[in-house]
């Protein structure tokens, strides 16, 4: 059966430090979400009384975990979003995510040249890496914030592909090469539509997921983009995605023609997603949401878009680790599952995986 948390907050200890960790974010929370509303009066009022409703929830939730019915980490990380709504702030880090989406794709045509100059095994890894890296960026940990603070993005960026060296902690990274290149001189069949769970903006989306969906695309694949239906974080949402790719195919022609043959919105993809590839020229790339406001997914819950995208996909990439590893990281799916993060979090990594902060899981499971 399906159960997609992997934290067990039934456990009070626990639970004592997720609590602790969501209330010593809150300062810095409230912070974001004053500044995203102009910093008014007013919005220093609200975000004061989302301050106080949201520890009061934490209050009641610590006295009786199952108030609001059967507590996972994934219900405490949307209870913060819900509550951030309910005072009007609908999208707190919305400058913050512009700002690095546009640092982001002012490099991305140097790194797609870089690409191109590799080998097919070369430039696979190095995709690889790549979302691993670029995986960093993740305004709810508190270790991610601290380096904020230390350097540019693409100075983090930088330091952390340098330091990607395997064996990573969770390393299926062979078992997924050979089911993308083949061994001893035999090809596989491509995949046939693949499903990218993207996670933050910047670096993590424009860096990262882009280029791998790109090279995805070169083999013939259908990829459909996975993302929010409403802002968490700094996660990247369904309605950014597009005008995202819109500027990173004025630097591939590929991309430009994916996109073109996906339609990138919502009353175009009908078709596309039903399994329908007429006057397309190229294999398309496509956009759906997840219809989920929270940075982990729970996929009992999920938009009518994406359950039908969902059947004709042989491949999903669950990338981050609210998608990877607070949540789906032991489920088993029918088809092929990828699962890439970089663990922020001391308790996780030891818990998890039995490591590090900043270690990083590959997990390829073939279809079951």
């Amino acid at each position: 059966m399906y159960e997609p948390n992997t934290i067990d907050l039934s456990d009070h200890c626990e639970l004592e430090y997720w609590f602790t960790v969501l209330s010593e974010h809150l300062p810095d929370l409230v912070d974001k979400a004053v500044a995203s509303e102009g910093g008014t009066d007013g919005a220093k009022r609200r975000g004061d009384a989302f301050a106080r409703a949201f520890s009061a929830h934490l209050a009641r939730l610590m006295e009786e975990p199952a108030a609001y019915g059967k507590l996972g980490l994934a219900n405490l990380l949307e209870l913060r979003e819900e509550c951030l709504r309910e005072f009007q702030f609908l999208d707190a880090y919305r400058s913050i995510k512009q700002r690095e989406n546009e640092v982001s794709l002012a490099v991305l045509p140097d790194l797609l040249m870089e690409l191109d100059r590799m080998d097919e095994e070369a430039r696979l890894l190095t995709l690889i890496e790549g979302v691993l890296a670029a995986n960093i960026f993740d305004w709810g940990s508190r270790a991610c914030v601290d380096l904020y603070h230390k350097g540019t993005i693409i100075d983090i960026y930088r330091m952390s592909r340098n330091k990607m060296q395997r064996p990573w902690r969770v390393d299926d990274f062979d078992l997924f090469r050979e089911r993308m290149l083949g061994s001893e001189g035999k090809k596989p069949r491509p995949h046939k539509r693949a499903l990218l769970f993207v996670d933050n903006s910047g670096a993590d989306v424009v860096l990262g997921m882009l280029p791998l969906a790109r090279e995805l695309l070169r083999r013939g694949t259908e990829v459909v983009l996975v993302a929010n239906s409403l802002p968490a974080l700094n996660d990247v949402t369904a309605m950014e995605l597009p005008d995202i790719v819109a500027e990173a195919a004025k630097h591939c022609d590929n991309l430009r023609r994916a996109a073109e043959a996906g339609g990138l919105l919502v009353d175009a993809m009908t078709n596309t997603l039903d399994g329908s590839k007429e006057n397309c020229s190229s294999v398309p790339l496509m956009v759906v949401e997840n219809g989920c406001g929270s940075p982990c997914i729970d996929l009992r819950q999920v938009s009518s878009e994406l359950a039908s995208a969902a059947k004709h996909a042989d491949l999903i990439i669950l990338e981050g680790m609210g998608r990877a590893l607070h949540t789906n990281f032991n489920a088993r799916f029918k088809c092929e599952a990828l699962k890439l993060a970089m663990v922020k979090n001391q308790r996780l990594a030891e818990k998890l995986i039995k490591g590090e902060i900043y270690d990083c899981v590959c997990r390829y499971e073939p279809a079951s």
